[in-house]
């Protein structure tokens, strides 16, 4: 029996250029994500016709055909019925086409490739972190933090983000084609214990860059070369362990070349394992601590500007994050953010972008309202306002945002407005998980509720913004022209 989305599946497939042009094809929450061999091949113009397709968007070296909440159904019907093997991939020879695609979209292509597997279990520990952490404030005090619950849940929430080297360790390797459970036997190593746990055990042995920024105190060597663990160590980092594992893919690929078959199949596991582990610990880290600190201090400038670099700063952000969910870049800046999480507690960036949804979702909520007796445009904006409230917000800005263009300008100066609150108010986020409503629970931190109360007035003013400007610029005439 034919599934409900066989049809769209196959269509599909015979647009971005049939089962032989498709190199892997992977999913995010509302997106497919095609690599093809040869992208001249797709039919961009059938593809947004076909049905449930919202948009095609080609960026990071990928063919994005967005289809909203619809995408697992449509993902798995293309691997059933097209002949695509599990995970995505191609039974094909999977090589490389030798398409030049630049180092950002290489850049994009690879760290989306990585950190989207890992997105909805990411979102859902997010959310439960984020929810537990909040109930159990001292001014909330509705969970006690020694109690059974609260350690059961926040084991869930926090064990994720704790143990992510490992998993994105396993996603890497999968990326960079080598072994995967070797990427995540170096993340496990990242992760160790008694590593984390070294200036606990061990006395000081020596700091490099003294009395700088960039100082770094190390306990231990290796042959003499310093082991830097960062004050965190590395749990819940990003990326040391995705440059690790491509490291590990080289010198796994050089292993297999010139070793003896003899000896490969034992040897060039351990040689990889032990030289990225001791080059992650003596080199990947330190240089990957002095770019991330070099990062902290420009942001930490640029809000440190007097009387209106928060303001700047939070509005391009703010306005700027949606533009770049719309071209698949916001990775890039989800990546640092987790990875300043990490290092500091918190983070600023993300911050100042998660107003993005918020804005969309008041949006829907104007439009919804001003197109009550719309019926054509009803059936488009309630479903997408609702997807928007969860966090998802592709389905309302593809199918009404951007096609009445004066509406994703309002999205934009919307997120400018509450972005330059939150970023003058130097609001900061503890967690990135959920988004939309949920997006409030990952200012639970620092103590107290300083961080969501900010968040809210920084909401409530780009908020209302939105609203007020959405009813003014709506017209109902030319919403039924554009999206008729």
């Amino acid at each position: 029996m034919a599934g409900k989305y066989d049809a769209t599946a196959a269509k599909i497939t015979e647009l971005v250029g049939g089962k032989d042009n498709i190199t892997s094809l992977t999913h995010c929450i509302t997106r497919l994500r095609f690599i093809l061999k040869d992208s001249s091949k797709v039919d961009k113009e059938g593809l947004e016709k076909t049905q449930y397709v919202l948009k095609v968007v080609e960026a990071g070296g990928q063919i994005q055909v967005v289809v909203g909440n619809k995408v697992d159904g449509i993902y798995d019907a293309i691997i059933e019925t097209q002949g695509i093997s599990g995970g995505g991939l191609v039974d094909a020879d999977g090589k490389d086409t030798g398409e030049k695609k630049g180092w950002l979209n290489s850049l994009m292509d690879t760290i989306s490739g990585i950190l989207v597997p890992t997105l909805a279990v990411l979102t859902a520990a997010g959310i439960i972190k984020g929810v537990v952490s909040f109930l159990a404030l001292d001014n909330i005090g509705v969970l006690d933090p020694n109690g059974g619950v609260y350690m059961l849940l926040y084991a869930i929430g926090d064990g994720f983000y704790y143990f992510m080297p490992i998993l994105l360790g396993f996603s890497a390797a999968r990326k960079f084609h080598c072994n995967e459970y070797m990427g995540a036997t170096i993340g496990a190593a990242l992760v160790y214990p008694a590593m984390v746990n070294i200036a606990s055990t061990l006395q000081p042995a020596g700091t490099l860059f003294a009395n700088s920024s960039f100082a770094m105190t190390y306990y231990n060597t290796f042959f003499g070369i310093p082991i830097v663990m960062p004050g965190a160590g590395y749990t819940s980092s990003v990326f040391p362990v995705i440059v690790a594992v491509y490291v590990a893919s080289k010198i796994e690929k050089w292993c297999k070349a010139h070793l003896n078959e003899n000896i490969r199949g034992i040897f060039t596991p351990i040689i990889t394992m032990i030289v990225t582990v001791a080059l992650a610990y003596i080199v990947i880290g330190p240089v990957l601590n002095v770019v991330s600190v070099c990062i902290e201090l420009l942001i930490e400038a640029l809000f440190n500007i007097p009387v209106v670099g928060g303001i700047i700063a939070g509005a391009v952000i703010g306005g700027g994050f949606g533009v770049l969910v719309l071209f698949g870049m916001h990775w890039v800046i989800i990546g640092l953010a987790l990875g300043l999480i990490a290092q500091n507690g918190y983070d600023y960036i993300m911050a100042c972008g998660g107003i993005g949804p918020m804005i969309g979702m008041f949006q829907g909520l104007a439009i919804c309202w001003a197109c009550r007796k719309n019926k054509k445009v009803r059936d488009l904006a309630i479903p997408a306002t609702i997807s928007q409230i969860c966090g998802v917000g592709e389905p309302l800005m593809y199918s009404i945002l951007i096609p009445i263009k004066k509406l994703f300008l309002v999205n934009i100066l919307g997120g400018c407005v509450g972005g330059a609150v939150i970023g003058a108010l130097k609001t900061k986020m503890y967690m990135f998980g959920g988004s939309g409503l949920f997006g409030i629970f990952n200012y639970a931190g620092g103590g107290g509720m300083q961080d969501i109360i900010k968040y809210l007035i920084g909401i409530a003013v780009g908020g209302i913004f939105a609203i007020v400007a959405t009813l003014m610029v709506y017209d109902d005439d030319e919403a039924t022209r554009v999206l008729g």
